[in-house]
């Protein structure tokens, strides 16, 4: 199998009658934990089916619960990994099917089974399904249009508590890697920001603004009797974000 993609370039579709592309960023299922809300994540798949609407996996689709894992969710999860990866499989299958499926990251839950047995199981199932496997984090290269956009993609390693901590982990990640949009998983919120930042365009001779956006993806696991509720962490809203990408302007826009 290919290595690890460091450049995932995709060319996008617009929307039909649109000037924009719409791709969902969607991670942090932890199918298998009793909390994971499987109805939530299968009407945004219908959707993204129905809608023609790309999808880029953001890591930590299984919860992966190990005797050797923290916590004790080996105990009370309702699947076993195995059948957590081949439930996953199922899922994104149609999404795939269609070609609306843009890569596929590792989460920290999938690396537990990793760490134990050396065993990449996100890599088997992009092997399986014949889509890009962009491991924990990855630059992307997206053409829409006329337009190009550049976002780097990571699942995350943060332990921060509230928006304000998560948005800082995020903005810091984008100090290092200078993208249109970063999209960070992990930190179960749905939030955005953006930076503008200065530059001096050498062809005109000008200074120039060009926004940084920042994204948090989400997580479809519920509050109660989960991590978050445990470690004294904030109820959020469950669900993914969408992103529009324009190809008649340089220009982006997030909802939830």
């Amino acid at each position: 199998m290919k290595p690890t993609i460091r450049l995932n370039k995709q060319h996008l579709e617009n929307v039909a009658g649109k000037d924009y592309a719409e791709v969902i960023f969607m991670g942090d299922w932890h199918l298998g934990h009793p909390q994971c809300h499987t109805n939530k994540i299968q009407d945004m798949l219908d959707y993204c089916v129905e809608k023609n609407i790309y999808m880029l996996f953001m890591g930590d689709m299984m919860e992966s619960g190990l005797t050797t894992s923290v916590g004790d969710s080996v105990y009370y999860q309702k699947l076993n990994p195995q059948e957590q990866m081949e439930t996953v499989m199922k899922m994104i299958s149609p999404i795939t099917e269609k070609g609306l499926c843009l890569g596929y990251h590792a989460g920290n839950h999938e690396m537990r089974i990793r760490k134990v047995t050396g065993i990449d199981i996100a890599k088997n199932i992009c092997r399986e399904l014949k889509i890009p496997y962009l491991g924990y984090a990855c630059w992307n290269l997206w053409y829409i249009g006329k337009q190009s956009y550049t976002i780097y993609s990571y699942h995350g390693k943060s332990g921060s508590k509230f928006i304000y901590t998560k948005l800082k982990s995020a903005v810091d990640i984008s100090h290092y890697f200078i993208a249109d949009l970063v999209a960070v998983a992990h930190m179960h919120s749905l939030t955005s920001d953006s930076i503008e930042r200065q530059y001096v365009e050498k062809s005109s001779k000008q200074v120039k603004v060009r926004k940084a956006h920042i994204l948090i993806t989400g997580s479809y696991l519920a509050y109660d009797d989960s991590y978050a509720q445990i470690g004294g962490y904030p109820p959020t809203k469950l669900g993914s974000p969408k992103v529009k990408f324009f190809s008649d302007r340089f220009d982006l826009h997030i909802s939830f």
